[in-house]
């Protein structure tokens, strides 16, 4: 240590293995090199798998600053690049152009890795060429503990931090948190650290049918009541969906992916690969750093609108210098990293985070509120530039345009009549049609003969997207849905077909094997017209569905109803 600042020898731990954390390592170590210093540098990779690897939307200056940390960019990921963001809001939709070269999507899934995974792996080569050792251990706490003078003097020369990692400790003289916007250590990082807030997401893989990439992203804005907005981000083979919100569920993303179906924004025939819970930074960290310990990229700030890496390297950058020239000690990191160097971008993740639930407000109004925002310029400044990786608009000039939209928007809404936004061709009903939703192929055969033996048209389906995609498109006379699915609780399916114009006039049938009173009042509640229990009644559901029972079944039916029957002693459990 050179007057409590990093110098030749200083150990310095990072907390994270993703982009944060391998981009705070080259940046600290080029950095350091720079200034002819030989820092020691050691990154804690728990290793955990990431689940949904996204892809990655590289900027101009993404690109720039992974070329200026030394790593090398293949050509090939240049292959997708956009042509610009359409924004969507109750039916009214705008294009935001992007400059030729802009965006570029990089994404090998499903052959291969997601886009943030194949970034990640450049930095943490170009990081590891310049002496970052990766160390395959989960952090559980840091302690500020400084050595006692009566310490041996390799103890006393490691520094006054303490890792604890899985059993084992590790001291250092700095330590980088690089956690990402889930679940952080909290007060296991320092007493009082507060992190950026979250709000809850859920993502997921689209495969297409045919290996085309469209060439605009799309932001889809409240396309329903528990969702604030949902991205739609194209590669080459797949689509990369994403809906946030405060109380976003599985069900929502997948009832948002019907919309788009039926709309014509992803393509017809898509499969639903992958689907996970996650998190995004939904404004700026209040606390960030302590003597010798400060956050970096999500962890520390971020909003929902923003697409592409750049803040995050920016950060790390500014976290880098801060260390190696302002020192250690709380004051003087506040003032060089958070006050000089965050100030900027801290206000940006706000005014990105406080524009949300305007834009919710504005409805029709908001894609113009982007344009009228785009039209004021570019900040010019340092940090991120402007939302949806563009150099414009920025998040100061949105949320002003979207704040006056969003009051423009509630004052007209007093004097109009709320007509709910319907598509413009709807189709109808087909008697005689019925859906079966099933994940067990036994039950979904036994009950497609039956209904098949009275004359009906059947269609099965162990996927529940699918059965959203083909509501929008083929209404049935009937639902027959399982609760337990593979991606949503059918319950809560239910719920979703019945709140939708789309859909809230077909009638829907819950089944299960749970015969229980609260699981019987849930689906009634969701809007069911019956709940019938597992092993399913034949003669019931007939009774239930067409309102008569054949006097004699015929030989497919009663085959049907021996089939139903057999599946009670698994069913009943």
């Amino acid at each position: 240590m050179n007057g409590g600042r990093l110098s030749s020898g200083s150990r310095v731990a990072i907390i994270g293995g993703g982009i944060a954390g391998v981009g705070m390592a080259a940046s600290l170590l080029f950095n350091a090199r720079a200034r002819g210093c030989a820092v020691d540098v050691r990154v804690y990779d728990s290793g955990d798998p990431s689940g949904i690897a996204p892809p990655a939307v590289l900027t101009p200056e993404c690109r720039s600053r992974l070329a200026a940390l030394g790593c090398r960019i293949p050509l090939e990921w240049r292959a997708h690049e956009l042509r610009g963001v359409e924004i969507l809001s109750h039916g009214q939709r705008e294009v935001l152009p992007s400059a030729p070269g802009g965006l570029w999507v990089v994404d090998g899934w499903p052959q291969g890795q997601g886009g943030v995974a194949l970034v990640r792996e450049v930095l943490a080569g170009a990081a590891t060429a310049q002496g970052a050792r990766f160390i395959q251990r989960r952090v559980e706490r840091v302690e500020n503990q400084p050595s006692a003078p009566d310490a041996p003097a390799a103890v006393r020369k490691n520094g006054p931090l303490v890792v604890r990692a899985q059993g084992s400790g590790e001291r250092f003289h700095a330590v980088a948190l690089a956690t990402g916007a889930g679940p952080s250590l909290g007060d296991s990082f320092f007493p009082g650290f507060q992190p950026a807030p979250t709000v809850a997401a859920v993502q997921a893989r689209l495969r297409q049918a045919s290996p085309r990439a469209a060439p605009l992203a799309r932001l889809w804005l409240s396309p329903l009541p528990t969702v604030d907005g949902l991205w739609l981000l194209p590669g080459a083979h797949s689509v990369y969906a994403l809906a946030f919100g405060p109380a976003v569920t599985p069900a929502d993303l997948c009832q948002a992916l019907m919309m788009a179906a039926r709309d014509g924004l992803v393509e017809e025939g898509f499969e639903l690969a992958a689907l996970e819970t996650t998190r995004l930074p939904y404004g700026p960290g209040r606390s960030l750093v302590a003597p010798g310990q400060l956050a970096v990229g999500a962890v520390a700030l971020g909003h929902p609108l923003q697409l592409g890496l750049t803040e995050t390297l920016a950060s790390c950058s500014r976290a880098a210098v801060a260390l190696l020239d302002a020192g250690l000690e709380e004051s003087a990191l506040e003032r060089r990293y958070v006050r000089d160097g965050l100030a900027e971008m801290l206000e940006d993740a706000a005014a990105g985070a406080r524009s949300i639930p305007w834009l919710r407000r504005a409805g029709r109004r908001a894609p113009q509120a982007f344009l009228t925002a785009r039209s004021r310029g570019s900040s010019g400044g340092m940090g991120g530039g402007g939302v949806l990786g563009l150099s414009a608009p920025t998040p100061l000039s949105l949320l002003s345009t979207a704040r006056w939209a969003g009051v423009r928007e509630t004052m007209a809404s007093w004097v109009r009549t709320t007509v709910e936004p319907l598509p413009t061709t709807i189709p109808s009903m087909e008697p005689d049609l019925y859906y079966i939703v099933d994940d067990d192929p036994d039950q979904r055969e036994a009950m497609t003969q039956l209904l098949e033996a009275t004359g009906a048209r059947v269609v099965a389906f162990a996927d529940e997207l699918a059965l959203f995609c083909a509501v929008a498109r083929r209404p049935p006379t009937a639902i027959l849905l399982d609760v337990v699915l593979h991606w949503v609780d059918g319950l809560r399916l239910c719920e979703g077909l019945k709140q939708h114009p789309l859909t809230r006039d077909t009638r829907v049938v819950v089944m299960s094997g749970l015969n229980r009173p609260h699981v019987r009042q849930r689906a009634l509640e969701a809007g069911a017209e019956a709940f019938l229990p597992k092993p399913v009644n034949p003669e019931r559901l007939l009774r239930q569905l067409l309102g008569m029972v054949p006097a004699t079944p015929p030989a497919s039916a009663t085959k049907s109803q021996e089939a139903l029957s057999e599946e009670s002693g698994r069913y009943a459990s």
